[in-house]
């Protein structure tokens, strides 16, 4: 009887090395069926990784033209296709396309589709057009073209409102869409003013949760003033979460945490004591107590356990600033 032949995607792929503060390239096999990974250094042509089994938190999904796949602590950027293979399978199964929104009270409604419909968030940032904030989100996904502007008809309907909406229906829209908004280096409009930061985990993106917790946020009266989607290295979640280094006993599993994927940063506004209100919407970092004693809270709805408890909320007023400041000024700055 014949064998099978394993699906494997390859790329050619590239990491920065903090220490020698260059960029290293690598060819990336991907085996999809048993979910394993092999890693060849292409300037020694030998193997940095042998064949190994991904982290759990790895899907087929998270392989496409563009992405960045972190993989046993390091971020690789998968630049170009390896292979033809590769490149006619994927080209049609990981198309990119985006949309932009400037009704900020349907966000958490259109990222809700968007992962609904299989599609995943590849990029996305707040920005300010003619004084108004906008927010581009760019996807990846099977037609993702033909696709998209059916999930945001969806949500035009339910907030009837068709002039917030751009969304590309063509190829070549959406590369001009990209090119303009992706590729250009828009300032984050963060005010840095009486604000507190809230970061959604990885797996809350994994899950497919990130409008719920938008909606969790709008709905008690915040307001979103910037928003982005990260890609943290060891060392930057290390930074921000420094404070936390020895006083709680799992400071590397939740650094481990939210380097296992994308994350995003808000900076949230409202009115009175912000960062206490964000923490009341936020709830207990402990999960179990969250569930019993604040069950319809974020973490209680949509967090594990106390390292994966959904988001990351400022503790202290003074440091409100700060934490926005870390995402929206100092790793814009990076």
């Amino acid at each position: 009887m014949q064998a099978v032949r394993e699906t494997i995607y390859g790329f050619k792929a590239k990491w920065f090395d903090q220490h020698a503060q260059m960029h290293r390239n690598f060819n990336v096999r991907y085996f999809t069926d048993t979910n394993h990974v092999e890693i060849l250094d292409t300037k020694s042509n030998k193997l940095f990784l042998k064949k190994t089994e991904c982290p759990t938190t790895i899907t087929p999904k998270d392989f496409f033209l563009g992405g960045k796949v972190v993989l046993f602590g390091r971020h690789f950027e998968l630049v170009d296709y390896l292979d033809a293979f590769t490149a006619n399978t994927l080209s049609k199964q990981a198309q990119k396309s985006c949309v932009l929104i400037s009704h900020i009270p349907a966000l958490g409604a259109l990222f809700t589709q968007i992962q609904h419909n299989q599609l995943t968030i590849s990029y996305a940032k707040m920005f300010l057009k003619e004084r108004n904030p906008i927010v581009i989100i760019e996807v990846v996904g099977e037609n993702a073209i033909e696709r998209l502007p059916q999930v945001v008809n969806s949500v035009q309907s339910r907030f009837n409102n068709n002039n917030s909406f751009e969304v590309p229906t063509s190829t070549l829209e959406a590369q001009k869409l990209h090119d303009m908004y992706v590729e250009k280096p828009w300032t984050s409009p963060a005010t840095f003013t009486n604000c507190t930061c809230c970061v959604i985990q990885p797996h809350v993106l994994k899950e497919g949760h990130v409008g719920a917790v938008i909606d969790a946020i709008l709905d008690c009266g915040l307001q979103i003033t910037a928003l982005e989607l990260f890609n943290l290295d060891r060392a930057s979640a290390a930074e921000f979460l420094e404070l936390y280094d020895g006083v709680v006993p799992h400071f590397n599993e939740a650094v481990d945490h939210l380097t296992s994927g994308p994350c995003i940063a808000l900076e949230l506004q409202g009115t009175g004591e912000v960062v206490q209100r964000f923490r009341e919407i936020a709830g207990p970092w402990d999960i179990d107590m969250a569930r019993e004693l604040k069950p319809s809270t974020i973490r209680a709805r949509y967090g594990h356990d106390r390292v994966q408890n959904a988001v990351h909320c400022t503790d202290l007023p003074e440091d409100g600033i700060l934490e926005s400041q870390y995402f929206f000024d100092i790793l814009a700055r990076k």
